[in-house]
């Protein structure tokens, strides 16, 4: 009986030994953690979940009832240590225990998991950013080598329809590369062998070009008349022509051109420009499917045209510093002296010249409803006429931008808009308000 005790008590001091051993390695682990000891941290963790790999919310390690989440704590370690894929599963497995979904570091975890995701992708991001560049560059120079072929009148070679279909494999593959390096690489080289279709193509054309203009020119005699005979019935003629090929225009490829360097500086921009651009460079390129006139072509290329120069002066707003408060005599867009202006038209200024229309609109209606000044009126139809310039819908804000005009007109005739800080478009708008204007 006294060597069953003995032998009994020896199992439970053993027990209890082991217990305190796993959880002395999740104590000391926690506390590195906190402390910033992340490699420290890895090891004692590692430690603890080989020897407890279960997680629980009560579970006693010696007189103590703790909540045990090393998955968890070993996710943080992992994740400030480097490892970020070993953060992930750690965090993936604790979830998966279903065990920290009942405590106060189920938050926290969530957190964690995003910003792990977040810290992936921006790396992924970053070691696709050479190939992307690279990809980008070949594809440009297929573009400019497409030109040179039409130039060149190789158009209607096979050599520049095949050029095309590779083309077309480039940037397909390009816009689908996401973060993928070896999707990059690809499109990098599809986009080679289209630039090396292309010069094919046009050196082609330049041949056929130099075997017509050599050819000499051969006068054909006049047959001697022959005697009247009578003609059989017409046999209807079977075409066996070939079907003739599809041949691009000037005004289609600039369009293709115009919509694809838009589409690309769009998926570059700041990621607020780029939700706003986005949608319209979609739409572009839906236009330039179903487009079939040479003026269809045209009036694409000269919105993808417009839009890229206006998203660019957008981006080149955001990165440029605010511009200085315009003199106190002037609203800073008249080239003639005015009356003393307040601090609130200035503001409208300084956002209409960072690009903020919605926001100068706003602040110039609070002044009208309350100062309706001539200068107010100025500034409100400018930034109106540019808005309805980048909207589908122009017509309403341009009836706006009208009125405002007149408006200003009516309280001072003398109002001149400063050619050097507005476009020609809208300075011209404005002159043909006031010139159709009658007081």
């Amino acid at each position: 009986m006294k060597r069953a005790l003995v032998v009994l008590a020896l199992l439970v001091a053993t027990s209890a030994h082991a217990a305190d051993k796993w959880f002395d390695h999740y104590k000391k682990g926690v506390a590195a953690v906190n402390g910033r000891s992340y490699k420290l941290g890895v090891d004692l963790l590692q430690k603890s979940v080989a020897e407890m790999p279960n997680e629980g919310t009560g579970v006693r390690a010696g007189k103590e009832i703790i909540v045990y989440v090393p998955h968890f704590w070993l996710g943080i370690a992992k994740f400030n240590n480097g490892d970020v894929d070993g953060a992930l599963r750690e965090w993936r497995t604790s979830e998966e225990q279903g065990v920290i979904a009942r405590t106060e570091y189920y938050s926290k975890l969530k957190d964690w998991v995003a910003r792990a995701q977040t810290e992936k992708q921006r790396v992924a991001q970053d070691v696709a950013s050479g190939p992307k560049k690279a990809a980008d560059t070949a594809i440009s120079r297929a573009l400019a080598m497409q030109v040179d072929a039409l130039s060149a009148g190789g158009d209607r070679s096979e050599s520049y329809r095949a050029a095309q279909r590779k083309l077309q494999d480039a940037l397909n593959q390009f816009h689908k590369a996401g973060t993928d390096i070896d999707d990059y690489k690809a499109a990098e080289q599809i986009a080679q062998q289209a630039s090396s279709l292309f010069a094919t193509a046009a050196e082609e054309g330049k041949k056929l070009k130099a075997q017509r203009a050599a050819a000499p020119v051969v006068k054909q005699q006049q047959p001697a008349p022959k005697p009247a005979v009578v003609a059989p019935p017409p046999v209807a003629k079977v075409d066996t022509a070939p079907p003739a090929v599809p041949v691009e225009s000037e005004a289609e490829v600039a369009a293709k051109l115009a919509v694809q360097q838009y589409r690309r500086n769009v998926g570059e921009a700041p990621r607020a420009i780029e939700r706003a651009e986005s949608s319209d460079a979609e739409r572009l390129r839906r236009e330039l499917e179903l487009a079939k006139s040479d003026a269809d072509f045209d009036r694409i290329a000269r919105e993808a045209k417009d839009r890229d120069a206006a998203m660019a002066q957008k981006i080149a707003a955001l990165k440029a510093p605010p511009p200085p408060p315009p003199p106190t005599d002037t609203v800073g867009v008249v080239s003639v002296t005015t009356p003393q202006t307040g601090p609130d038209l200035r503001d409208a200024y300084r956002a209409y010249a960072q690009g903020d229309l919605s926001g100068a609109e706003q602040l110039l209606t609070k002044i009208v409803e309350t100062r309706a000044t001539a200068e107010a009126y100025l500034l409100r139809g400018c930034a109106r006429y540019t808005r309805a310039m980048l909207s589908r819908t122009p017509k309403p804000a341009l009836d706006a931008a009208t009125d405002d005009f007149r408006k200003a007109l009516q309280r001072n005739r003398a109002l001149r808009l400063d050619r050097r800080a507005f476009s020609p478009k809208l300075v011209a708008f404005f002159e043909q308000v006031r010139s159709s204007s009658t007081f």
